[in-house]
Formats: C-alpha cells, sequence, structure tokens
C-alpha cells in the first residue's frame, strides 16, 4: 500500500463513508426490531395471562427479524462488501506505479493537515 497518494487519500475518505453507511444500515435495523419487541411483548401479555405462553404473533415477529437481518447482511456483504472488494483491487492496481517508480510523489504536506 502506498500511503500518501492521491488515490489513497480519495480511498480512505470512501471508506469513511461505507463505514457510515454500514453504521446506519445497523441502526436502522436494530431501531425496527426493538419496536418490533416492544410490540410484541405488549401483543404477549394477553397470551401469557391465559396460557401461560407466547402468542403466536411471534412467528411473524421471528420471520421480520429474519428478513431484516438477512437484508442487513445482502446490504453489508453484497452491495457494501462488494463495492469495497472492488474498490481495493482499483487501490492496488493503482499502488503498482507508484510503487514501481516512485510516481507520483506523496501529496505535499499541506494536504495532509
Amino acid at each position: 500500500m502506498v500511503e500518501g497518494t492521491p488515490h489513497r487519500v480519495v480511498d480512505s475518505v470512501a471508506k469513511g463513508i461505507v463505514g457510515g453507511a454500514k453504521g446506519l444500515v445497523g441502526s436502522v435495523a436494530s431501531t425496527i426490531k426493538g419496536t418490533g419487541e416492544t410490540v410484541m411483548r405488549g401483543l404477549d401479555e394477553p397470551f401469557s395471562a391465559v396460557t401461560g405462553k407466547e402468542g403466536p404473533h411471534r412467528i411473524i415477529d421471528r420471520l421480520a427479524d429474519g428478513f431484516i437481518d438477512a437484508g442487513v447482511n445482502f446490504v453489508d456483504q453484497g452491495i457494501i462488501g462488494t463495492a469495497e472488494k472492488v474498490g481495493e483491487t482499483v487501490m492496488k492496481a493503482l499502488d503498482h506505479l507508484p510503487e514501481q517508480t516512485g510516481i507520483p510523489t506523496r501529496l505535499p504536506k499541506i494536504l495532509k493537515k
């Protein structure tokens, strides 16, 4: 890896954006699942009082949680994961020239501040 080269600076910015997107997806999923669990517990109370068991609505809850987890995994590993792999491949290809020739040189220190 050729640190300080223009393409690696752009790569570090892109990685920050990707990390933010992953965090946002995870946060939204957690919020939805947490809200669903609160609703499910409220619906469980009448069933638990009579039968001592969870209600049949838990089937929907478990299906929804599974779909949410699958969606998060698809975004993280599918879309974002693929973009990360492609990005790193491009970065390694662009690293080849500076590693072999020393050109382009590192960015001026002014840009690193």
